[in-house]
């Protein structure tokens, strides 16, 4: 049976590698690597080639809208948004009674063309206040249910 990652999960972790890149001393391969071999051991394999070529399209858009500083806040808002609300709009439930929004699916949604399309978009509407920003001090371990996914992006990253 096929399980594969949810987009909003992908998306939401080749952002984060982005983030953790601008932050931290870590290469940007390392970082990938953390975030495919997590998602892998939960979903059908990912590589880790395919959330560093996300979190490179990342980067390169919010050089070409000169983020400069403010990068990391457009990923956190991007963060908050993809794991509060559905594409719908819609509030998202981490967890429900017969389903969970880490359930895997039959098909794959995911993909760096896709969730850079999905990112590009949520900025635009984030700049023009369309979508809620998070509030300042957020982070994803705020959110309740989130489990193990709050847990992977504190994890510290191996350097080999």
């Amino acid at each position: 049976m096929q399980n594969f990652c949810p987009e909003w999960i992908f998306g939401i972790c080749g952002a984060n590698t982005s983030k953790e890149f601008l932050s931290s001393n870590n290469s940007i391969a390392a970082i990938s690597k953390k975030y495919a071999s997590a998602l892998s051991e939960k979903y059908n394999e990912i590589r880790f080639e395919e959330i560093l070529d996300l979190s490179e399209n990342i980067l390169q858009f919010l050089s070409d809208i000169n983020a400069g500083e403010e990068a990391v806040t457009y990923i956190d808002d991007y963060i908050h948004y993809r794991t509060k609300f559905q594409a719908s709009g819609t509030e998202r439930k981490i967890s429900g009674m017969f389903s969970s929004a880490f359930d895997g699916s039959k098909i794959k949604e995911y993909g760096t063309k896709e969730s850079f399309k999905v990112f590009k978009a949520t900025i635009f509407s984030i700049r023009n206040e369309a979508f809620p920003k998070a509030t300042p001090g957020w982070l994803i371990t705020d959110v309740e249910d989130i489990d193990w996914l709050g847990e992977l992006f504190n994890k510290e990253t191996d350097l080999f």
